[in-house]
C-alpha cells in the first residue's frame, strides 16, 4: 500500500475520475487542488490526464490519483477504458449551462454500463461565483443528487470555495470504506491497557514534614514510659482479682574462653 520504498509517501492511494461535458470545470477543479492557479484561458482536454494530491485523514495521508477526462462527445466511450479501478466519479456541469447538468444522466448511464455504479459517486455544481448567470438552481442539483446517492457539492474554481473541502471529504469516505483498519492502527498509544499506569498525587512536603515530627514525638513518649506495667484480670467473681507482672528481660552472655576458664 505504500508508494515504492519511501514509507513517508502516503498510506493508500485511490482512484478518482472526474466526468462531464467540455468546459464544465474539470480541469480547473484538478488544477486547483494540484496547487496551480486559475486560469480563463484552458482549452478542452483532449484525451486523460492525471495528478496526485496526497490528503492527510486522521493520522493517515491518503493519495487520490485524480484523473481529468474530456469532455468532447467523440472522446466519452474512449474514457470507459480509463473506468476500472476508480473508487470515486466526480460528475461535473456547469450552473450558467442547463445543457451539462442533463448531460450527467448520460454519464451516470455510462458508469453503471461499466458496472461501477456501486462506486461513490459525487455531483459537483461549479462556477458558482457566476452568480447573475446562473441557469440550474441549487435545488435542482440537490434533489437529483438525492435520487441518484450522490454526494451533493457546489464549488468555484475562480475563488477556491468549498474546493479543498470537497477533495477532503472524498478522501475520508473512501478511507473509511475501503481501508477502516488504517485509522484503527493509528489510534493513540494511551488508549491501550498496557500504557495505563498510576500517578501518584503531589507530595505536600510540608505536610510531610509535620506528620514526621509528630511521629518522631510519639517515640520520644513511649521511650519514657515505664518498662513494667500492671496488668490487671478480673475472675468471675469480682471481690478476686489476679495481678500479673511483665518483665522485659535482655540477655547478652558472654562466650566462654579458655582464659576466663
Amino acid at each position: 500500500m505504500l508508494n515504492g520504498g519511501n514509507t513517508n509517501l502516503f498510506d493508500v492511494k485511490y482512484k478518482v475520475l472526474l466526468l462531464g461535458d467540455t468546459l464544465v470545470g474539470k480541469t480547473s477543479l484538478q488544477r486547483f487542488i494540484a496547487g496551480k492557479d486559475f486560469r480563463t484561458d484552458i482549452g478542452a482536454t483532449i484525451g486523460v490526464d492525471f495528478v496526485n494530491k496526497i490528503i492527510p485523514v486522521e493520522q493517515s495521508k491518503i493519495n487520490l490519483q485524480i484523473w481529468d477526462t474530456a469532455g468532447q462527445r467523440n472522446f466519452r466511450t474512449i474514457g470507459r477504458g480509463y473506468y476500472a479501478s476508480t473508487k470515486a466519479f466526480v460528475l461535473v456541469y456547469d450552473v450558467t449551462n442547463m445543457e451539462t447538468f442533463r448531460l450527467i444522466e448520460c454519464f451516470s448511464q455510462l458508469i453503471e454500463q461499466v458496472g461501477l455504479d456501486i462506486e461513490r459517486r459525487y455531483l459537483v455544481a461549479n462556477k458558482i461565483d457566476l452568480i447573475e448567470d446562473r441557469q440550474v438552481d441549487e435545488d435542482l442539483g440537490q434533489r437529483f443528487a438525492l435520487r441518484n446517492s450522490m454526494t451533493y457539492f457546489e464549488t468555484s474554481c475562480k475563488t477556491g470555495e468549498n474546493i479543498q473541502e470537497f477533495f477532503e471529504q472524498i478522501a475520508s469516505d473512501l478511507v473509511r470504506q475501503y481501508n477502516p483498519k488504517l485509522l484503527e492502527s493509528h489510534l493513540p498509544v494511551l488508549n491501550s491497557f498496557a500504557f495505563n499506569y498510576y500517578v501518584p498525587p503531589t507530595i505536600d512536603h510540608k505536610l510531610s514534614e509535620k506528620l514526621r515530627n509528630a511521629n518522631n514525638q510519639s517515640i520520644n513518649q513511649t521511650k519514657k514510659k515505664k518498662k513494667f506495667k500492671r496488668i490487671e484480670l478480673f475472675s468471675i467473681n469480682d471481690h478476686q482479682r489476679f495481678h500479673f507482672r511483665r518483665f522485659i528481660i535482655c540477655c547478652n552472655p558472654r562466650k566462654t574462653t579458655e582464659t576466663d576458664a
